[in-house]
């Protein structure tokens, strides 16, 4: 609950700084907060795993994007089923290296962007079963350093800037 309330809080605020004024708030919030829905069906054991994942359990994990997306597009909410896209894309890559489409630059939406940059900078900053958190500063680097590769630019430097607001 609390990862998925940070992810969705965050992109609303980074949506509103990057597209001020435009229509897409309810979207973005949609899809932000259920971003790992998909996550519901994936095995527990897979999840909870402390070790390193197999590449079959690999691929397994990488499903709970369209198997999000799916979930999200049959709903009864209007609202829900129009966010699935983003569900669905915020896994891929600015490079083209993500999945599970191998989508690049600007095929991606900014909607997805703003996730992906959003909850990778949540995921780092937090524990994690296999893993400690990073520092903030750890994780900024990380974040730098994955822009225009794994990460879009404008959406990297303007998630940057906003922290940097928060910290002042």
């Amino acid at each position: 609950y609390h990862h998925c309330s940070r992810i969705r809080d965050y992109s609303i605020e980074l949506w509103k700084k990057m597209r001020p004024g435009r229509q897409g708030v309810a979207i973005i919030s949609m899809g932000s907060y259920f971003n790992d829905i998909g996550k519901l069906a994936i095995p527990l054991e897979i999840l909870n795993k402390t070790g390193k994942l197999t590449d079959e359990e690999w691929k397994v994990i990488k499903m709970h994007t369209t198997l999000g997306a799916e979930m999200m597009r049959n709903h009864e909410i209007e609202r829900i089923r129009k966010a699935a896209f983003i569900v669905e894309e915020h896994h891929e890559r600015y490079d083209g290296k993500g999945y599970p489409y191998g989508l690049i630059g600007d095929e991606i939406s900014i909607e997805a962007s703003i996730v992906s940059v959003v909850d990778a900078f949540d995921a780092m900053t937090t524990n994690r079963i296999y893993r400690k958190a990073m520092t903030i500063e750890e994780a900024i680097q990380e974040m730098k350093d994955g822009k225009g590769t794994q990460f879009h630019p404008e959406v990297v430097d303007e998630f940057l800037a906003m922290l940097e607001e928060k910290q002042n």
